[in-house]
């Protein structure tokens, strides 16, 4: 499939596993409790619960694939990945993943919107429902108008979401725009194959299902912010002067606001994802394509990985100069992807050049004083 690189959080996007009719999988999920928690007890849609049932005592996801999708591994983030192709070479992404339902899952979708150059929606009046086994969907179909593919092809991203208990599951379709639109009716089959079925055993027999296979999904957990009354953040960094500590929104950890003068601004944001969040290149073009800057190619990286180490990583700091794609200002923009105990931490200072070039030094010193052991991470 041609680059097209749309992250947040990494990457979050996704669809679910499965085979033919003749040949079911069933995918092992983290069981759903009875009442969603009060939205000032989760830290963000990335949070995933981190504690584990026995296969026998978790409800199952089961679902039929079309044909020409092939199972590929999963990265982090999703129960399951596909690969869809056809005979021109055209190529879609499809996976499923699982969130902590907040009731505000409408944020995640602008997110897409916004890395597809589209505005944000303002409310799902014309959203349309489709069925996902037994229950209901929202299905968001998110088309760009600009050739964003390799800068020849305009994107699609199919989504459709569903509430079930306490989690929200997404199911996603990432692809070139004729492609994905030829793939549409595939999905929806796909939906309606979908099938949460509690306590099935972990190997069935006589039953004409064919082979099981369980998966316990991957999590991803945000490690401070609101949620956490017994974190803070002036638990794990030492906070420098001038920053105010903002609430932080839906995929952040901690975040800051740095006043300047006539109304200038800046803001350090924090987010933590497990494993490798996307990888260096995707987060670093993500932030470029925040500043209106074009993507870079891997060898564009090597300075930046070759750089000095002062901040506990493999990489080096990231420094560009662009124009904010929000407000059409000229912003600075300097960002740190640090590795730390299974997890990956982002760092980013946005905004008014002159705030950003004086409080680059702090920023630095910042993150080199976290105390990652004092921050709530899963286990």
């Amino acid at each position: 499939m041609k680059t097209f690189l749309i992250c947040a959080l990494a990457a979050l996007a996704v669809l679910s596993n499965g085979c033919d009719r003749d040949n079911v999988k069933v995918y092992h999920v983290a069981k759903e409790d009875s009442a969603a928690p009060p939205p000032d007890q989760i830290a963000a849609p990335e949070q995933m619960p981190t504690t584990q049932m026995q296969p026998s005592q978790q409800p199952q996801l089961q679902f039929t694939l079309p044909d020409g999708w092939q199972e590929i591994a999963p990265s982090q983030m999703r129960v399951a990945s596909f690969t869809v192709t056809n005979a021109n070479g055209q190529t879609a992404d499809v996976g499923v993943i699982p969130l902590p339902a907040t009731g505000r899952e409408i944020q995640l979708v602008n997110m897409w919107r916004e890395q597809m150059k589209l505005p944000a929606l303002t409310n799902e009046t014309a959203v349309e429902t489709v069925s996902a086994g037994n229950d209901p969907a929202k299905l968001f179909d998110i088309a760009s108008e600009q050739p964003l593919i390799d800068g020849k092809f305009r994107a699609r991203i199919l989504v459709a979401e569903l509430t079930r208990g306490a989690t929200s599951w997404f199911f996603k379709m990432t692809g070139e725009d004729s492609f994905v639109t030829a793939q549409k009716e595939n999905f929806l089959q796909f939906l309606k194959s979908v099938l949460f079925v509690e306590n099935i055993p972990a190997q069935i027999s006589g039953t004409g299902l064919g082979s099981q296979n369980f998966l316990v999904p991957k999590t991803n957990t945000l490690v401070i912010g609101g949620a956490h009354s017994n974190s803070s953040a002036n638990s794990i960094w030492t906070i420098p002067s001038g920053w105010q500590q903002l609430p932080p929104p839906e995929f952040l950890v901690a975040k800051f606001s740095i006043a300047g003068a006539d109304g200038a601004s800046a803001q350090v944001n924090v987010s933590s994802l497990a494993g490798d969040g996307g990888g260096f290149l995707a987060n670093v073009n993500r932030w470029r394509g925040q500043l209106g800057l074009p993507p870079f190619a891997e060898a564009d990286l090597l300075p930046y990985e070759n750089g000095i180490d002062v901040i506990g990583s493999p990489y080096g700091i990231v420094d560009f100069v662009g124009t904010d794609s929000k407000t059409g200002k000229p912003s600075r923009l300097v960002g740190a992807i640090v590795p730390q105990n299974g997890h990956t931490w982002f760092y980013k200072l946005m905004g008014d050049g002159q705030i950003v070039a004086q409080q680059k030094d702090a920023f630095i010193k910042f993150i080199q004083s976290a105390n990652y052991a004092n921050a709530r991470n899963a286990p």
